[in-house]
């Protein structure tokens, strides 16, 4: 037989199992705990995306500028490079140009030329760097320029920007983003102020 603790015991049990079953307290709590790691990184992933797409957007935006602002010039002077390169460091701000760490691969590397159509092709006139390799005078490196955009005779200011990005946002779970994406842009501009803006000195 069953003793009457036992029976106790187990109608007290069975009603404990009946209560925590109806019992709907505390739901909400478990459904966030959850919802809410998902929710989280969703926020992050929107906040990383859209950092990364204001990057590149500013990329095309500094690089037009810069352009624009060399090909208004006659001459462009030592000077004068210094503070595009000054004008395109603040464009990208708050992203920053330089590495802030060992391991972080942020940079923005400039490049303008002046470029003149000949006959057999587009001639690099001038060429200024910041933090890249400027392009060789009287070489034909430039192949993505034709006839089509300048006659023979005529000149182009090319500006090159390469942006390599770094998000701010560190998850070893995903990226939307990657660490180190490069971001490109190249812009033609013809000279406003003459056949050609000469760059004095031509000298790296």
């Amino acid at each position: 037989m069953i003793s009457l603790s036992r029976l106790k015991k187990v109608m007290t049990l069975k009603a404990f199992g009946r209560t925590f079953i109806r019992d709907r307290g505390g739901v909400s709590t478990i459904e966030f705990a959850f919802v809410a790691p998902i929710l989280i990184l969703a926020y992050l992933g929107m906040a990383d995306l859209t950092l990364g797409m204001m990057a590149s957007r500013r990329t095309s935006h500094l690089a037009a500028t810069i352009g624009d602002l060399a090909a208004q010039s006659e001459t462009l002077t030592t000077a004068n490079i210094t503070d595009l390169w000054a004008i395109a460091n603040s464009m990208m701000q708050p992203f920053p140009t330089l590495p802030v760490s060992t391991d972080d691969k942020t940079s923005l590397k400039l490049r303008i030329t002046s470029v003149t159509m000949t006959a057999t092709g587009p001639v690099v006139g001038c060429s200024k760097a910041s933090n890249w390799m400027p392009l060789t005078k009287n070489d034909q490196e430039i192949k993505n320029i034709t006839t089509a955009q300048i006659a023979v005779g005529e000149s182009l200011m090319v500006t090159d920007v390469e942006y390599t990005y770094e998000s701010p946002i560190k998850l070893d779970l995903y990226a939307f983003v990657k660490d180190g994406s490069i971001f490109k842009n190249t812009f033609y501009h013809h000279p406003r102020n003459g056949a050609a803006v000469v760059f004095s000195p031509c000298s790296p």
